[in-house]
């Protein structure tokens, strides 16, 4: 009894041992993941053009925290060549990076930046992200080593329904704290919820017999020495040498281009609301955080089943055509950007066309993916997508910034119609190859099944 008793917190919070823990570490790390997104992709620039900031330094802001998303596909060769294995193959990883979340909002707290301060705030946002972005890779990683094949669905639903809730819950957190109780409350508002967290991945394990800290007792696994990283260069050459396949370089386009209306819209919409409509700055990030959730929750329920009847195609087609119509006509009804009603209805469209978007278009890459290298190069194409959000930002620098600001819309819709134009007429890739190709992402990649998230 005694031997049991004194053996019993050794088996304490070790993920390989329990279900419902392993769920709970994705949805409590997915849902720190919505706080950087939240706070630097929409509070913190509404806080900016509140008080009276342009819209090229909201746009420097929002291109510094998308640009570590556009080069993620880096970072889980990064995790899988070095790790501390006596703490398991990726909680170390994760830990890490929910440090320097936490360190990153700290050190903003401190500081108390004025508006002004673009080149700090934007390194802010920056190191916040690309801190995420590899707690997001560590995730991902970890559900790949320890989850089963038939809770993966499962928890990829679980996984993105907890970004868009931590985005909501980070937009509207962040909107209030800044407008009434100024940048060092907000700031450190953010990083009161990634370091609860961090501290619950300090507690768990990933394995019997592991470390907690590099101090604690323990050791590596067995098992993860037995674990033989492949030769990057082989891997790399293979997948992009199937990138650059002709069908691939013609659908790529569909992928970059999704993104560039949301970098468009998050440098510019926060003077737009705050400057030109005249909304109270946590007006419009509770507007923002209430547009995520619903979609989320509606794309959750719904936006599976419907892609899955209606087909990849005739998804994208729709969403394309209400996007693009959506959008040329705010570009040519400037008179109406005071209007509250149109901007909620804008927004709300938005978020839900843009999701179902990508829902759809989500199974065609997996088909296109060539079955040798289909993992990389699915997260190669994932990487791509991301590209299109610091490439709209730095467009609308350049549209609304030089003093023209229809043309963030016509430029959303410009894109757009190029999307709509290669959904209806460009071949998709099918037959026996592209089913085994997606079969192979959706069996490596966590983040390949359920609800696309907001930011990959």
């Amino acid at each position: 009894m005694a031997s049991i008793a004194a053996g019993a917190p050794q088996q304490a919070l070790i993920l390989t041992n329990s279900k419902w823990l392993r769920m709970a570490t994705l949805l409590l790390f997915y849902f720190t993941q919505g706080f950087p997104i939240g706070f630097f992709f929409y509070a913190v620039p509404a806080w900016m053009a509140a008080n009276g900031a342009t819209t090229v330094e909201t746009a420097a802001v929002v291109s510094a925290a998308s640009t570590p998303w556009a080069i993620k596909f880096f970072n889980g060769f990064i995790i899988d060549r070095y790790t501390y294995l006596p703490m398991g193959r990726r909680r170390s990883w994760i830990i890490g990076a929910q440090s320097l979340i936490v360190l990153a909002f700290l050190t903003a707290a401190v500081v108390a930046p004025q508006h002004t301060q673009v080149a700090f705030i934007s390194a802010v946002a920056f190191s916040a992200n690309i801190a995420v972005a590899f707690q997001d890779v560590g995730i991902d990683s970890l559900a790949i080593d320890i989850m089963p094949e038939d809770e993966r669905a499962k928890a990829a639903g679980i996984m993105f329904g907890a970004q868009y809730l931590g985005i909501a819950a980070a937009t509207g957190m962040g909107g209030y704290l800044f407008q009434h109780f100024g940048v060092v409350a907000g700031m450190l508002g953010g990083a009161s919820i990634p370091l609860a967290i961090m501290l619950y991945g300090v507690a768990i394990r990933e394995r019997e017999g592991e470390k907690r800290l590099p101090w604690s007792s323990g050791k590596t696994h067995p098992g993860n020495k037995e674990v033989q990283i492949e030769a990057w260069w082989p891997l790399l050459r293979d997948a992009f040498k199937a990138i650059l396949a002709p069908l691939s370089l013609i659908l790529a386009p569909l992928m970059l281009l999704r993104a560039i209306p949301g970098g468009l819209f998050e440098a510019f919409h926060p003077q737009l609301f705050t400057q030109t409509a005249g909304w109270a700055q946590s007006e419009y990030t509770n507007l923002i955080s209430s547009s995520t959730l619903a979609s989320g929750v509606v794309g959750l329920l719904v936006g599976g089943w419907v892609v899955q009847k209606i087909g990849s195609r005739a998804g994208m087609v729709i969403a394309a055509i209400v996007l693009g119509s959506l959008f040329a006509a705010m570009g040519f009804s400037p008179q109406l950007w005071t209007d509250s009603k149109v901007l909620i209805g804008f927004q709300l469209t938005y978020d839900f066309f843009a999701l179902l978007y990508m829902i759809a278009i989500i199974p065609v890459f997996m088909k296109l993916c060539s079955p040798a290298v289909a993992a990389t190069q699915f997260t190669v194409y994932m990487a791509l997508g991301n590209i299109g959000r610091p490439i709209g930002a730095s467009l609308a620098g350049v549209t609304a910034g030089a003093g023209h600001p229809q043309w963030v819309y016509w430029t959303a819709a410009i894109a757009v119609c190029v999307i709509l134009v290669l959904s209806i007429f460009a071949p998709f890739p099918k037959g026996e190859a592209a089913d085994e190709a997606e079969h192979e992402v959706e069996e490596h990649i966590a983040q390949a099944d359920g609800l696309t998230p907001k930011v990959d």
